[in-house]
């Protein structure tokens, strides 16, 4: 029976000096100084440049603790930057600040009549843009009324944004047809809210008109492009309107 108490509180005793170390070990690591901050990706490569969101972290660890860094500041932060998709930040057991971040992956820019652009993501999600960085995307124009929010979806937008959505529409449309992609330079909106395309090799107005038959218009493009664009005739051409069912409308200048 005593052996048997004693087994008892050796094991309450140990227990006892665990839950102390435990307790000891935690406040030495809340207590120490916060090491590094490290952002991932580690090298610039979009909107966001990583040494002013460097430094824009680091004002508000200065001087931190483990224990101290408001970590629900530092999440605020990262939403409220209007290029940043998703994030997350933690402290490893070393003390550092471990913060990752994606970015969004703009696919079009569209400016609008008053000068002002924004760029848009293949899931219909409009970002601002940036005098930092400039992506190489297809390029929209024309009649787009924008919305003064910095970052929004247009699926919570639909009637302020039709147009907008439609050239996402078109967009999706041209660069599920390999070859169009590859000659359109740019989209635009006209005042009748209907749509053109700039094609390389062509100084004719290319009419696309609505997103009704979007993929049926590039296929005729794309037909007309491969056996007409060599001819001479071809460069006298002010209009091709493909803004008809099984039809290729074509104007002279």
């Amino acid at each position: 029976m005593v052996k048997k108490i004693l087994s008892i509180v050796l094991w309450v005793i140990t227990a006892a000096a665990i839950v102390v170390l435990f307790i000891f070990a935690r406040e030495s690591y809340l207590n120490t100084p916060l090491k590094s901050i490290n952002l991932v990706p580690a090298a610039d490569s979009g909107f966001v440049r990583r040494s002013v969101l460097h430094e824009e972290i680091e004002k508000q660890c200065e001087h931190s603790m483990v224990g101290t860094v408001n970590m629900i500041k530092i999440q605020n932060h990262l939403d409220a930057n209007p290029w940043i998709e998703s994030n997350s930040a933690y402290i490893d057991l070393d003390g550092n600040l471990n913060v990752n971040f994606k970015e969004y992956e703009p696919q079009f820019r569209v400016f609008a009549k008053n000068g002002r652009s924004v760029y848009v993501t293949d899931d219909g999600v409009v970002i601002p843009s940036c005098n930092n960085y400039t992506p190489y995307v297809l390029v929209a124009s024309g009649n787009f009324e924008l919305s003064d929010t910095t970052t929004y979806a247009l699926c919570d937008t639909l009637d302020r944004d039709h147009n907008l959505l439609n050239a996402l529409y078109w967009y999706k449309a041209i660069k599920a047809n390999p070859f169009v992609e590859n000659c359109v330079g740019q989209l635009y909106c006209n005042n009748k809210n209907q749509f053109e395309l700039t094609v390389k090799g062509l100084d004719a107005r290319v009419i696309v008109g609505d997103t009704c038959l979007a993929a049926d218009k590039l296929n005729r493009l794309e037909i007309f492009m491969k056996q007409r664009i060599s001819r001479p005739e071809t460069q006298n051409l002010k209009i091709i309107n493909l803004n008809y069912k099984n039809q290729i409308v074509c104007t002279k200048r």
